[in-house]
C-alpha cells in the first residue's frame, strides 16, 4: 500500500494491538514531542525520523509497528525523545524484520541540538536528499576544548567502533552557515558509507574517485570551501 497519514481501518479479523490513532498518541504521551504519524509497507527501512521544530517531529513507521509490544514502543519514544535507552526490545524487534536499527545505537547519549545548529536535523535533511537514507551513522557535538589551538583545527571525525560522527563544537557559531556545517557532516557521511579504500600500490585511499563523485552531489561545495578557507583565518575568534 502506499504511504499515508492514516490508512483505511483494519477488519475486526485484522485486528490489531494499536490503531494508527493510538500509536500516534502513545509515542506523543511518552516522548514529550508533536508526532505527525505516516504509516507504510517499506521493507527495507522501518523506521524513518524527520524533525519539523524543536518540538514536532515526521516519523514514518512500517504498517508491523501496530502490532507492537508497549515495550517496543516505549524505547521507539525514547529514540523520538534523544533519550538514553537499552534499546534492546526494539533492535530485537527491527532485526526480526531483517532492518537495520535506527542510526542512533539506543543507549547512547548524542547531543546533536547545539545553541545554534541542529545536526540531527542536518543529518537526516542530507541522508533523504543526498543518500536515499543509506546512511546509518549518528552524529553529536564534541565536548568543548577550554583551551583550543588557534592555528589549526580537525572538523570533524567518524568513529567507526561506535558509528558516530563527531563535530567540532567550535563550529556551533552564529557566525557559521549551515551550509558550512552540512558540507562537513556529509563529508563524514560518505566516509561511514564508503570506508577505506585501497590504491593499486596497496597505500589506503580515504577520498577515492567514487568519494569525490558522491561529495561533488552536494550543491554548496565551493561556497563551503571558501568559508572554510577564511574560517581557518580567523580561528582565535571561535
Amino acid at each position: 500500500m502506499p504511504e499515508v497519514l492514516f490508512p483505511p481501518p483494519v477488519s475486526q479479523a485484522e485486528s490489531r494491538r494499536y490503531t494508527p490513532q493510538t500509536l500516534q498518541a502513545e509515542l506523543e504521551r511518552l516522548s514529550g514531542r508533536r508526532v505527525l504519524l505516516y504509516l507504510n509497507n517499506n521493507r527495507t527501512r522501518m523506521v524513518s525520523v524527520r524533525r519539523l521544530n524543536p518540538s514536532q517531529l515526521e516519523v514514518r513507521l512500517q504498517m508491523r509497528f501496530l502490532d507492537a509490544s508497549p515495550e517496543v514502543v516505549g524505547e521507539l519514544a525514547d529514540f523520538l525523545a534523544n533519550r538514553p535507552s537499552p534499546g534492546l526490545t526494539l533492535n530485537r524487534f527491527l532485526q526480526a524484520a531483517g532492518t537495520p536499527p535506527p542510526s542512533r545505537t539506543p543507549g547512547e547519549a548524542v547531543l546533536g541540538e547545539g545553541i545554534h545548529h541542529d545536526l540531527e536535523l542536518y543529518r537526516q535533511d542530507l541522508n533523504h536528499l543526498y543518500l536515499n537514507d543509506r546512511s546509518q551513522a549518528g552524529v553529536t557535538w564534541g565536548r568543548k576544548n577550554p583551551r583550543p589551538s588557534r592555528r589549526s583545527i580537525r572538523f570533524a571525525c567518524y568513529d567507526h567502533s561506535r558509528n558516530l560522527i563527531i563535530m567540532n563544537r567550535r563550529l556551533d557559531s552564529a557566525a557559521v552557515p549551515r551550509y558550512f556545517i552540512e558540507y562537513v557532516l556529509f563529508h563524514e557521511m560518505l566516509h561511514e558509507m564508503l570506508g577505506i579504500g585501497e590504491r593499486a600500490d596497496g597505500r589506503r585511499d580515504i577520498h577515492g574517485p567514487v568519494f569525490k563523485l558522491m561529495e561533488s552531489t552536494f550543491p554548496d561545495v565551493a561556497k563551503a570551501l571558501r568559508f572554510e578557507a577564511e574560517f581557518v583565518k580567523h580561528l582565535d575568534e571561535f
